[in-house]
């Protein structure tokens, strides 16, 4: 009685699906992709194929540890000018215009992340697989999961305002009268408003 294989582990079903939508992005030569352009996506799907192996591998070897931190803090490193992004890669799902089958692969791809045996896998080191994970579901247009999420940034504390300077009060339109000063000169001069109401009243009225 022959014996039926075992069935593909997660890993050996996702390397299966980057084969052959490497092939699918290699079918494109001549249908109005460069050789240049197919060169790149290859080599980006290559990429993701084999750290994602390497991965998996240690995982189910019992030899994978997360990366600790130890020892005083590193100088922050002198970043190096980085080339302008490209507009290609940043649409999301920008390889199923230029790839048509691709879609197939997608789904294939958006329904093994589903599995729970690829959930366990991605549970064992989310950190380690956030970034080729989620720059292929970039590019075939599909939701991550959830436990791929990038981490919230910590709110940065505001630096506070320095006080505005007190503005100091006006001086008054006209000084203080006097307290001895005769009773004609306590409400002298006039305000502007009540000057204004009197010249109106007595202005005669205007005809049509």
């Amino acid at each position: 009685m022959p014996i039926s294989p075992p069935p593909p582990t997660p890993a050996e079903r996702f390397a299966d699906i980057l084969w052959y939508l490497a092939q699918a992005v290699a079918a494109q030569t001549g249908w109005g992709l460069s050789l240049s352009l197919i060169a790149l996506i290859i080599t980006r799907i290559r990429e993701t194929k084999q750290a994602f192996a390497r991965l998996a591998a240690r995982i189910a070897a019992g030899t994978y540890a997360p990366r600790r931190r130890s020892g005083p803090p590193r100088p922050p490193a002198v970043r190096k000018p980085r080339p302008p992004p490209n507009p290609l890669l940043r649409k999301f799902g920008w390889l199923l215009p230029l790839v048509p089958p691709a879609v197939v692969f997608g789904g294939q791809l958006d329904s093994l992340l589903r599995d729970p045996e690829m959930a366990a896998l991605l549970a064992a080191a989310p950190v380690s697989l956030r970034r080729p994970l989620r720059s292929l579901c970039w590019m075939l247009r599909i939701e991550p999961p959830k436990i791929l999420a990038r981490p919230a940034r910590p709110a940065q504390p505001r630096t506070p305002r320095p006080p505005r300077p007190r503005r100091e009060p006006l001086p008054p339109y006209r000084p203080p009268t006097p307290p001895d000063a005769p009773a004609w000169m306590q409400n002298w001069p006039p305000s502007r408003t009540r000057w204004f109401s009197r010249t109106r009243s007595r202005s005669p009225p205007r005809t049509v």
